[in-house]
């Protein structure tokens, strides 16, 4: 509830029409923006490796590159032109990763079991509500300077005296705020716009780069794998986009890999059992909370042959 402003987000919230509502909104403001992820992935590849050069031969830690451009490539979907600067993006990016180990910790998770504990000092719940509040500055100050009017209206830059610039229509923000011809007509409270903007950064920025470093993890002891993926990307025309997959079989393999022995979300997202039914012959009651345990069935010795060896 603290961290989802009482589940007002899509990874936590119940099905209620407020939330379908979000969901649609968010859905078709992706499909909107993904006509630019092509050049945009293009663009932060160039700048990812650019960084990673710049340490030459000293050692570093990758997760931590990796995190502040995942981060980036989130901002530049949703804000287009006017992402905020690195400096403010570096700082949001390491503030959702202690975000996420601060939430993980044993002195906040019982909380969940246990809320009276609240009345007790807890130094973890106080940091977390400090990244909370972090959090939420930064996605609210990005909502405003996106948000266009006069005087008087929503969206009004108080203080200024004058209107911020529009965000492209094809941006994801432009499409939650309305911007554009094809923009539905289905407009978000406040809580739910701003709680879809942190879904997408919370959702996306840890998760692909623990997938990105587990990746570069096991590229490390193949060489001759790091060579055919090379001569692989050498083979296609122009720079490879989001389309280009069918035509990359063998990256393809060792990102799905990458994915079945390290899975971001090894217990995936819950969900709740909307009416009575039976998984696997076992009754689940409506209500029932259900928690896939990805990462046994992705190593689950019956389906592979060797669940853990890293075999693209």
């Amino acid at each position: 509830s603290l961290v989802s402003r009482g589940g007002r987000d899509l990874a936590l919230g119940g099905p209620c029409p407020g939330w379908r509502r979000q969901r649609r909104a968010v859905r078709g403001a992706l499909a909107r923006a993904g006509a630019c992820l092509g050049p945009l992935l293009w663009l932060q590849g160039q700048e990812l490796c650019e960084e990673l050069r710049s340490h030459g031969e000293a050692p570093l830690d990758p997760f931590e590159v990796f995190t502040f451009h995942t981060c980036s490539t989130i901002a530049r979907l949703l804000f287009g032109d006017l992402v905020p600067p690195p400096g403010e993006l570096r700082a949001f990016s390491r503030c959702l990763g202690e975000l996420l180990q601060v939430w993980g910790c044993s002195s906040v998770r019982a909380l969940d079991l246990l809320p009276p504990l609240r009345a007790l000092p807890n130094p973890g719940l106080q940091k977390l509500l400090q990244l909370v509040q972090h959090r939420d500055t930064f996605v609210e100050a990005q909502i405003q300077r996106h948000q266009v009017g006069r005087p008087g209206e929503l969206g009004y830059s108080q203080g200024s005296g004058a209107a911020c610039p529009s965000p492209p229509p094809d941006t994801v923000l432009g499409a939650l705020l309305g911007h554009g011809p094809r923009a539905r007509g289905d407009s978000l409270s406040p809580p739910r716009l701003h709680m879809a903007l942190v879904d997408l950064f919370i959702g996306g920025t840890e998760t692909t780069a623990a997938a990105l470093g587990w990746a570069v993890a096991f590229l490390l002891h193949r060489p001759e794998l790091q060579a055919r993926l090379r001569a692989e990307l050498q083979r296609v025309q122009g720079p490879p986009g989001p389309g280009d997959m069918g035509r990359l079989p063998l990256l393809q393999a060792t990102i799905s890999e990458t994915l079945r022995l390290r899975p971001p979300a090894p217990l995936a997202l819950p969900h709740c059992a909307l009416r009575h039914t039976s998984l696997g012959g076992l009754p689940v009651v409506a209500g029932t909370v259900l928690v896939p345990n990805l990462l046994a069935a992705q190593q689950d010795p019956d389906i592979w042959h060797h669940p853990e060896v890293f075999l693209p």
